[in-house]
């Protein structure tokens, strides 16, 4: 039994698990960035990786989910299109696209707006 006992045991390897697949999302969203423009003759072939990445991190960043929500509030386009894809999109994807609709942030604006 080592000195620090079984609760510190659990706890290291839960952030050694969360460490592993917040790296490995990173990596999707690297090589995804990259495959984007890349020229290859399947067209679009970074899009999935890219967006499994970001599916991945916002699941376990609650800083990298309200970046994707900002982003989404201030493009419309790129909202727009999330949300015609999402029909087409595996099931990590669709829950990324649902967790990060930017709705809360037009109604803080409204709150923001009503305040004297």
């Amino acid at each position: 039994m080592p000195i620090w006992g079984f609760g510190a045991a659990r706890y290291a390897d839960e952030l050694m698990r969360k460490l592993i697949v917040v790296t490995g999302g990173w990596a999707l969203v690297g090589a995804g960035a990259v495959l984007v423009f890349a020229p290859v003759p399947i067209p679009l072939i970074g899009v999935l990786p890219l967006l499994t990445g970001c599916a991945i991190l916002s699941a376990h960043s609650k800083r990298f989910r309200r970046r994707i929500m900002h982003l989404r509030h201030r493009f419309a386009f790129l909202s727009r299109w999330l949300e015609r894809f999402v029909h087409r999109a595996p099931r990590l994807v669709k829950a990324m696209i649902r967790r990060t609709r930017p709705q809360a942030l037009l109604r803080q604006a409204r709150m923001r707006k009503r305040k004297p």
